[in-house]
């Protein structure tokens, strides 16, 4: 854990520990609390992926799996071997539990991996001890580290759920160093998405409290799991079901998983899809614009896959 690298963003003066506090010179402190510091309350609009992914604390990990699908897509959004990491400083933004940050250890890189919700306490319990992990509760719009820090800045799942997502942008791309890579993704537009109740089920969801949420996306899920499954091989059928099903059902696109972990995945992207406070979704070209109207990166990539869309950079 590299407790020497942080910095106060509002006088950028480096942190020092004192006890259980992370200290800058002007006396402004932030807590380390479970190990971890802290730089915003766990109450905030990322409370319900905080529940989340520790309730499903090792759900989506290879090592829980025993699948390579986290390490192929990081792999991909990487656009490099992960052999090459090795070394390398990387920023996590919004790990969740840390499904790519035991991938990214794995691969020997020094990892620098946060989240604005408690979920950082899911991924301490997941990855630590581990030397080469350095683990913070911070906003991605307010990174506690220098200009020109790291090598690679990474961010997959997240920005759609920011606040604003150029903001988050500009933030990981403030403390990449010259010629690091910039990898990012985010929801694309979808016509589908008007032609379904998704966005319905989504805002009668979100209106609960996260406690609440989470017994309603888990019933949801007993009740129409079992019907995705028993007409798992019908494509005609499970596309009238995404219409209408407010649950998550990766049987088509990851057919290796069992059943019993196919069902653990629809709990968990249930109420992942179904409880952020934030949800933004772009065409091709509008994510192309916001990217080369505001940023002066030496080339990049826009590709349609993933999440949707993902971007990789070069600064």
């Amino acid at each position: 854990m590299d407790l020497n690298s942080f910095i106060d963003t509002s006088s950028q003066n480096h942190l020092k520990q004192e006890g259980e506090y992370l200290i800058a010179s002007d006396k402004i402190k932030f807590p380390i609390k479970n190990f971890i510091p802290r730089f915003n309350s766990s109450d905030n609009y990322a409370e319900a992926f905080g529940l989340q992914w520790n309730t499903f604390k090792n759900t989506l990990l290879d090592s829980h799996t025993k699948t390579d699908y986290a390490e192929s897509r990081l792999e991909t959004a990487l656009g490099q071997s992960l052999k090459s990491i090795r070394g390398l400083k990387i920023l996590e933004a919004g790990s969740g539990s840390g499904m790519f940050t035991e991938i990214l250890l794995k691969y020997g890189a020094k990892v620098y991996s946060f989240d604005f919700s408690n979920a950082v306490d899911a991924n301490y319990d997941n990855n630590m001890p581990n030397d080469d992990l350095t683990l913070f509760q911070a906003d991605i719009r307010n990174i506690p580290f220098p200009d020109e820090f790291f090598d690679i800045s990474i961010c997959l799942g997240v920005l759609q759920h920011t606040p604003n997502t150029l903001d988050s942008m500009i933030e990981l791309a403030r403390v990449l160093k010259t010629d690091g890579k910039f990898v990012v993704d985010h929801y694309k537009h979808h016509i589908g998405h008007f032609a379904s109740l998704y966005l319905v089920w989504w805002m009668m969801i979100k209106s609960f409290n996260p406690l609440v949420q989470i017994k309603i996306t888990s019933t949801l899920t007993r009740i129409f799991f079992p019907i995705h499954w028993f007409f798992r091989d019908y494509k005609l059928i499970q596309f009238a079901l995404r219409r209408i099903s407010p649950i998550s059902f990766y049987y088509e696109t990851i057919p290796y998983l069992t059943k019993e972990q196919q069902y653990e995945w629809s709990l968990c992207d249930t109420h992942d899809k179904n409880t952020d406070q934030y949800k933004r979704h772009y065409t091709t070209k509008q994510f192309n614009q916001l990217v080369a109207l505001n940023f002066k990166f030496q080339s990049y990539e826009i590709y349609e896959r993933g999440n949707g869309l993902e971007c990789i950079a070069i600064k």
